[in-house]
């Protein structure tokens, strides 16, 4: 029997950011302790706080921002994960990585790295692709579509020139691969041995923004 299994961080003020990223702000708009008939707030939010999903539109001018993505596109029916172990400053050895199938939509890669998520690590030291190892996924598993990692991002804060050639070798169009959707600071310890049969991904879909917000969902067996 399956089940489902949340892979997103809640938001709170212990939300690891990235760079001079603003901290988000939740305040009260109404409140039936002081006399409101309902509860209501106002939320200021960064579009990459906490997990997140980045589309083309992030890196890539006219790209495809995140709320013209339908339902089809953020259901992946093939996803893995894999174990690629990974620490301060270093880079992620996805090509050591094995896959197991072709056929895979959704990449999910532990590095392990998201023990430190409440450290400043986290933040300023965290392990990154780099932009030929995102080239070789792509030319060698053109079936992936979207790629997530237990780090803050995909970027190397001590190496942001990589980070931003990496963002744009995962979003640019190449022959026979879709541009792929990254999901940043996502949770994969609690599938981590278990058998992945779906994932799905529901942004916030405010319209103009390049990429959100969002839950992850792991259908699993």
């Amino acid at each position: 029997m399956s089940r489902y299994v949340l892979l997103s961080y809640t938001i709170d003020d212990r939300t690891p950011l990235y760079g001079n990223t603003p901290a988000p702000i939740v305040s009260s708009y109404s409140s039936i302790s002081e006399g409101s008939s309902s509860n209501t707030y106002i939320i200021k939010i960064h579009n990459h706080t906490g997990t997140h999903v980045d589309a083309p539109g992030h890196f890539i001018a006219g790209g495809r921002t995140i709320s013209e993505y339908d339902l089809r596109d953020l259901v992946f029916h093939n996803p893995v994960m894999v174990e690629c172990p990974a620490g301060e400053d270093e880079r992620i050895p996805l090509k050591d990585a094995s896959f197991g199938k072709e056929s895979i939509d959704c990449l999910l890669v532990r590095t392990g790295f998201a023990r430190y998520r409440h450290e400043e690590i986290y933040s300023t030291h965290n392990p990154w692709f780099a932009s030929e190892d995102i080239s070789w996924l792509r030319k060698n598993y053109p079936s992936i579509r979207c790629l997530g990692v237990d780090s803050l991002t995909i970027s190397g804060f001590q190496n942001r020139d990589e980070g931003r050639k990496a963002h744009k070798a995962a979003f640019i169009d190449i022959i026979g691969a879709e541009p792929l959707l990254l999901i940043e600071d996502i949770n994969l310890a609690p599938i981590s041995g278990q058998r992945l049969k779906k994932i799905l991904v529901l942004p916030l879909m405010i319209k103009g923004i390049d990429s959100a917000p969002c839950s992850v969902i792991a259908e699993v067996k």
